[in-house]
Order: C-alpha cells, then sequence, then structure tokens
C-alpha cells in the first residue's frame, strides 16, 4: 500500500509541474493580459463543471453544498491571487513577484499549529529556509527595491496562497472542484470587463483553453486534493516547484536560456524538498 504522503507528495508535485507551465502559455499568445485571464478562466470553468458533473451526477447539487463554506474562501482568495499576479506585473519586476510570492511557505508555517494544529517539524523549518535561500539565489541578478505597489500586491498573492491552503487542509474532507469554479468565475468576471473586445485567433482560443485546464483547473484540483494526505506546511512546497520549473519550460519552448544562478538557485531548491520529503515519509513510516 502507497504511504499517504507519498500520495499527497505525488499530487502536490504534479500540480506544481503543471502550474509551472504559465509561462509557456503566456508566451505562446500575443493578445493582451486581461484577455488572456477571462479566456483563461472561462475555460478552466468549464473544464471543472465537466469533470464535476460527470463524476457526481446524482449527487452533484449535494456535493456543491457540502462544499459552499469553503469553496467561497478559496474561491474568492484564489480569484483575488489570479487577477493580483497581472496587475504586480505592470509594477514591479516578475523577479520580484514570484520570490514574495514564496514567502507564502512561512505564512503558512507560522499559521499551521494555531489554525490547524498540525505541528511544524524542525527538518520542514530547515527546508523551508533552504528553499527561499534557493529563491533568492535564483533572483538575486533580477530582483530590485523599487515598485511597492507590485510588491505588495505580490505579498498579497502570498496570503492569498496560504490562505487557500489552511482552508483546503481544514476542509478536506469535502470536494474542491467547486473551490476552483468559484476562482476561475471570479477572476473571469473581473476580468472580462477590460478583456472586451476579444481580439483572440483560433490559435490564442486553443492554447487558452490548454491554458485554463492544463495550468489552472488541473493543478488547482489536485492541490486540493493533496491537502487530504499531507501537511499544510509541506503542501505548501509546491510554489517553490513551480518557481524551478518556470523558467524551464520557456527555455525549452522560446530557447531562453536562464542565467547561471537560476540553476544553482533551483538545485538548492529541489534538495530541499526533497530533504523534506524523505524525512516526512521516514518519520511517517516508522509511526
Amino acid at each position: 500500500m502507497i504511504p499517504r504522503p507519498v500520495i499527497g507528495a505525488l499530487l502536490a508535485v504534479s500540480a506544481g509541474l503543471c502550474f509551472s507551465s504559465g509561462g509557456y502559455f503566456v508566451r505562446s499568445v500575443s493578445i493582451d493580459s486581461w484577455e488572456i485571464i477571462a479566456l483563461r478562466c472561462f475555460f478552466a470553468a468549464i473544464a471543472v463543471i465537466l469533470v464535476f458533473v460527470a463524476r457526481e451526477r446524482r449527487r452533484t447539487l449535494a456535493s456543491l453544498r457540502a462544499a459552499a463554506l469553503p469553496s467561497l474562501i478559496i474561491g474568492l482568495f484564489t480569484g483575488w491571487a489570479i487577477i493580483a499576479y497581472v496587475l504586480a506585473m505592470q509594477f514591479t519586476q516578475v523577479a520580484n513577484v514570484t520570490a514574495i510570492m514564496t514567502t507564502s511557505t512561512l505564512v503558512v508555517a507560522l499559521l499551521a499549529r494555531p489554525f490547524l494544529g498540525e505541528h511544524v517539524a524542525l527538518h520542514t523549518w530547515f527546508a523551508i529556509i533552504g528553499g527561499l535561500c534557493g529563491i533568492g539565489v535564483m533572483f538575486s541578478g533580477a530582483a530590485e527595491l523599487s515598485g511597492l505597489y507590485g510588491n505588495l500586491l505580490a505579498f498579497s498573492i502570498a496570503v492569498a496562497i496560504a490562505v487557500q491552503t489552511l482552508v483546503a487542509r481544514k476542509f478536506r474532507g469535502v470536494q474542491m472542484e467547486p473551490a476552483v469554479l468559484v476562482a476561475a468565475l471570479v477572476a473571469g468576471f473581473a476580468a472580462l470587463p477590460l478583456a472586451l473586445p476579444f481580439e483572440a485567433g483560433g490559435h490564442d482560443i486553443a492554447m487558452m483553453a490548454a491554458f485554463g485546464a492544463v495550468q489552472l483547473a488541473l493543478p488547482l484540483t489536485l492541490y486540493f486534493y493533496a491537502a487530504r494526505y499531507i501537511s499544510a506546511p509541506t503542501l505548501i512546497f509546491v510554489v517553490l516547484i513551480d518557481a524551478v520549473f518556470a523558467p524551464i519550460w520557456v527555455w525549452l519552448g522560446f530557447d531562453e536560456v536562464p542565467a547561471r544562478l537560476a540553476f544553482i538557485g533551483a538545485a538548492i531548491i529541489l534538495v530541499s524538498v526533497a530533504f523534506n520529503a524523505g524525512l516526512g515519509v521516514r518519520n511517517y513510516r516508522r509511526a
């Protein structure tokens, strides 16, 4: 039988890999950022509805009612994070946004015990510190302190990610697809007035359909279901995996070679994540 932490880790890593493809999809189209958000979110909503209804069938309404409270909380915070990500990019560097978003690991670690009663193991603290050091190395050549509004928006994203992680863990017994649906609809309708009139062609629409399904609907669902198996401080390492692989997909797709520091920082992050996962599985087996 596969240990629960291993199942959770596989789901979380898969979510992180899907999340990291965002830069690739954005670079594949030439439409406005708000149009990207609107189309991406609406296609994500369609994907979630089709899968959820096909699976739940007669239990659809009952499952929606059971997940109403966590779905509303998670949906609002996640929807805001989707919007704030685009806004933050307009006020500060991408490196700042990515680096500040990873502080969600610290927020979750600090709140896990009072909010969930989950103890944060010493090795997890070491892994979090190691991961943040890796982020610092990755973006040390690009990050800057200017762009106050962008940095504040990026930190609001980190808080939103932390909240959605804690709430998903708190309500881990309910279906989480409705939360993904609410998040997609909140961000999609918020971006719609700024996205009109749509200028996307056939290629752009196809890429946005894939973007919504592969980079939003699927990873959010995997992420929330991973919360059933692993603690919140471990689950939040997904943001570090995202930061590691995001430049790799752009490199492979558009030949944008990352800087040497990016490779060094990525190695530090991966070692930190592997260290935490390895000790977590060992402790589980002992228990």
